[in-house]
């Protein structure tokens, strides 16, 4: 095969790929209005806003405590960042899965999770970030705050998720068709439910190992990644 022919294949590969993460239209501008709900929600009344969106580390008082050892063996890398750290992005990663599932395959959870407690959520932050650090602070944290993009993302496309799986149910019972549902299952929904899956394993691992650190330097002091992730040994927010 010509190696230009070849590149074009692969860039059309990566470009399927990548589209394949969008979420359909109507089910982006339906976040977005969420969005922006919760944005104006939280600027007429900040007092009920703060009471009903738990703000987390953004809100709150991040207390780390922060300590390196002297020596840094292979034993204390595994219990630091498997053990502790990793295990803290698991349990984040099989909460949002178990939860994201409810969504899928229910429907009773996607306005109250998905749409209320991830869009308007984030647009509640937005405007309580501003009044508590200022636009500029507030900016710097939610652009780097990458996991919450990985969140958002893979909650839109739940919603998709749902739509195809009684769309596609629904339609082969009409068309008496029951092949269809199963052809529709396995190539079409089952890759979306992995790239949703994929898309918290990120969000988990972005939210412990970069995010945590990335609103305590802002919002605390400085501290350098690798003394931060290094040397912690507790993190909570009051």
């Amino acid at each position: 095969m010509h190696p230009l022919k070849s590149s074009h294949i692969n860039k059309k590969i990566i470009k399927k790929f990548i589209y394949g993460f969008l979420p359909s239209r109507k089910v982006f501008l339906v976040g977005i209005l969420f969005y922006i709900s919760g944005f104006f929600f939280a600027y007429f009344k900040p007092d009920q806003a703060t009471q009903i969106f738990n703000g987390g580390f953004y809100l709150g008082d991040i207390e780390a405590k922060i300590s390196l050892p002297q020596n840094i063996t292979f034993s204390y890398l595994i219990n630091q960042f498997i053990y502790y750290l990793g295990a803290v992005s698991y349990n984040i990663f099989i909460n949002n899965v178990l939860i994201i599932f409810l969504c899928i395959f229910t429907g009773i959870a996607i306005i109250p999770v998905i749409l209320v407690g991830l869009f308007s959520f984030t647009g509640a932050i937005t405007y309580l970030l501003i009044v508590k650090v200022g636009i500029f602070k507030s900016i710097l944290i939610l652009l780097g705050s990458f996991h919450l993009y990985f969140e958002l993302l893979a909650g839109l496309l739940a919603i998709d998720a749902f739509l195809m799986f009684y769309g596609s149910f629904i339609t082969s019972i009409r068309m008496r068709r029951p092949n269809k549902f199963k052809k529709d299952f396995i190539g079409d929904f089952l890759p979306l439910i992995l790239k949703i899956i994929l898309l918290f394993a990120i969000a988990a691992v972005l939210e412990v190992f970069w995010s945590t650190w990335w609103v305590y330097i802002l919002t605390k002091q400085y501290v350098s990644w690798y003394d931060f992730y290094f040397g912690v040994y507790s993190c909570m927010v009051n």
